[in-house]
């Protein structure tokens, strides 16, 4: 092999971008030889060129390369997906590994009325639909994530008889108890099977076809969701930040305020933050919310119903959820460390939340509070608070975080409390078992809808006769408030 004919492709291979994306290495006559996926095309394909010892096989190849080209991507997952395609469409004879379905992962719709997708080794399913074989597990499962977190459908193995939390958020349409929404699911599903097989160069581009598509011939609710799950899939996106660069905070400008102020060691992509609610100590809950890039996400949303922690101890509670998160990651039940904790309080909050970060062995975690008198920052650095200026993006950031665990913590909290509240008032009333109870809990939104029903109106109803319904209206007509 001629040296100019090695220098064409390796200097080729010094201008190829940063980013992720495929590559094809390729002959004299531009049959492609092999196809692979990179996080970065330029340092992956440079490495080629690179004087160290190959393989036999891989020596066989460099020999033959003649051209090298190229395909970007938006993220890493996204390259995972096409090389997969790619390499069907063109099976490359140096990708002989990825013929061998049961070595490498594949991804699996269930053959189910209502069907999941989820990633295997294996096809013995008949019924189900594969794609791939995929080189790396790990990206898949990501990859499987982020398709997940865009189209709400199914996630739980099997069909509850209840919507699950899934549905309360928004990603799953909850097939297991209206299957009515069958036609939107396997319209779903379709456009999850569209983009796998067809060779796109992201899903971020797969979207925008589809939303540009849909808006031509005038399908605007379909529009719409494709318009959403391109904002949502925002915060998965990869890309690279430099602070010396005025456009490169645009979108993260507080995440990037909050690292120079804060004098942290990395960028704070992903934060979560504690709030506690409880009134009097009673059915007390922390919530933990999720940012990632400045963008909520509430698939790493949680709610601890404190259980060690009797009376009002807001420090104890936080303790709790804090260390309950912390154990929970790692051992699988939830996802990776965040960069940055934040706990709605004051100094005394994140005094007790550094004490169990040092107990966990977490030490190394960033942590802050933040205290809604005055809005100041506190850090385990400094002795006083941090006042940032009222036009600050950080802090924006930082409130606009807090609000949101405040407002998950209160509406769990409300609904445990509705919940007791309900339970124990009918169950104090004399005369209301629990075939009356079912039937008023039924007929009425609230305890205060059953209490100003007019009492000939309650009487007339079936189960209830005149004693029990005057029973249950002096009794609710006497309580303070109701839920």
């Amino acid at each position: 092999m001629s040296n100019s004919k090695v220098n064409s492709w390796v200097e080729k291979a010094k201008t190829l971008p940063e980013t992720p994306g495929v590559y094809f290495l390729k002959g004299e006559h531009g049959e492609v030889f092999y196809i692979g996926k990179a996080q970065n095309l330029r340092k992956r394909v440079s490495s080629y060129a690179q004087a160290r010892a190959h393989s036999p096989k891989i020596s066989v190849l460099l020999n033959r390369i003649s051209d090298v080209e190229m395909i970007e991507t938006q993220t890493e997952v996204d390259a995972l997906l096409l090389e997969a395609v790619l390499v069907r469409k063109y099976e490359p004879r140096y990708n002989t590994q990825l013929k061998d379905d049961k070595s490498y992962p594949l991804l699996k719709f269930t053959g189910d009325r209502f069907p999941r997708l989820v990633v295997t080794r294996n096809r013995a399913d008949r019924k189900a639909t594969y794609y791939g074989p995929y080189t790396d597990a790990r990206l898949l499962r990501e990859a499987v994530r982020i398709i997940n977190s865009l189209f709400p459908i199914r996630k739980c193995e099997t069909l509850p008889k209840h919507a699950c939390l899934y549905y309360h958020i928004g990603q799953c349409i909850a097939p297991c108890i209206k299957p009515e929404v069958k036609s939107q699911y396997d319209w779903l599903v379709h456009e999850i099977k569209s983009f796998l097989k067809g060779g796109k160069k992201s899903l971020m581009d797969y979207l925008t076809k589809r939303m540009k598509g849909a808006a031509s011939e005038y399908r605007f609710e379909d529009a719409q969701f494709f318009k959403d799950q391109i904002e949502a899939l925002g915060w998965f996106k990869k890309k690279r930040f430099d602070l010396k660069r005025s456009e490169g905070g645009i979108g993260l400008r507080g995440s990037m305020e909050l690292k120079q102020i804060l004098a942290l060691g990395r960028l704070p992509e992903k934060i979560v933050c504690f709030d506690v609610s409880n009134i009097q100590g009673g059915e007390a809950v922390a919530s933990k919310v999720c940012f990632y890039r400045e963008l909520a996400n509430p698939m790493e949303y949680r709610r601890y119903k404190i259980k060690t922690v009797t009376g009002i101890d807001d420090y104890a509670m936080i303790g709790e959820a804090l260390a309950r998160m912390l154990r929970g990651i790692k051992e699988g039940r939830e996802v990776g460390m965040p960069d940055l904790i934040m706990i709605d309080g004051g100094r005394g909050h994140l005094n007790r939340a550094r004490q169990v970060l040092d107990q966990e062995n977490c030490s190394d975690i960033d942590i802050i509070s933040i205290a809604k008198r005055f809005e100041f920052v506190y850090t385990p650095q400094q002795k006083g608070p941090l006042v940032f200026s009222p036009g600050s993006s950080a802090l924006r950031l930082l409130q606009k975080i807090r609000d949101e665990a405040h407002r998950f913590a209160i509406t769990y909290h409300r609904k445990l409390r509705a919940k007791k509240l309900t339970r124990s008032i009918l169950d104090e009333i004399e005369g209301i078992g629990e075939k009356r109870k079912k039937l008023l809990l039924m007929a009425f939104a609230s305890m205060d809808e059953l209490k100003n029903t007019p009492l000939e109106i309650l009487a007339k109803m079936e189960g209830m006769n005149q004693p029990a319904a005057k029973r249950v209206l002096e009794f609710l007509r006497k309580q303070k408030s109701i839920a």
